[in-house]
């Protein structure tokens, strides 16, 4: 209990940094891939940042998010939320390169949320992710995503 309202203590004083439109304070687009990002997720939370991957599955549930998996690791991927963006994206999409800029955010969760959430859509790999999450080093118990800005398809 003690490192979850830690977490969420320091995800507020992260938050409370960045500037306006959720830039971060210096207004820089940080280079990154998808591992180096979830693999310290606090770090970047609030801050812009721009990588590489492929879209791996377009969510036709809510049509509002998509998965990007790291170009040279096929077992790392990232959410990516669509936001205003999402009339933009089909399904034809998946299996495209992709270049993202967008605002990379955390979400502190507990595993019963986590099952919930992945229940409601029909997905069996709740607990492979967070077994592979371990394996990493990851805490499961923080979800990384991206809201996205800017894209190009390659």
């Amino acid at each position: 209990m003690k490192r979850v309202i830690f977490l969420m203590a320091l995800s507020v004083a992260v938050m409370s940094c960045k500037g306006p439109a959720g830039q971060d304070s210096s207004g820089e687009v940080i280079d990154m891939t998808i591992a180096g990002m979830v693999s310290e997720p606090l770090e970047f939370e609030g801050k812009t940042v721009r990588f590489e991957g492929v879209i791996d599955h377009m969510c036709r549930h809510s049509g509002d998010k998509m998965r990007i998996v790291q170009l040279d690791d096929s077992e790392m991927s990232l959410q990516v939320m669509l936001g205003d963006l999402m009339d933009e994206f089909r399904p034809e999409y998946e299996g495209s390169e992709i270049l993202i800029t967008g605002t990379f955010r955390t979400q502190v969760l507990n595993m019963d949320e986590l099952a919930q959430q992945d229940e409601d859509h029909g997905c069996e790999s709740t607990e492979e992710a967070l077994k592979l999450m371990a394996e990493r080093g990851i805490d499961p118990n923080v979800r990384p995503y991206v809201e996205l800005r800017n894209y190009t398809i390659r």
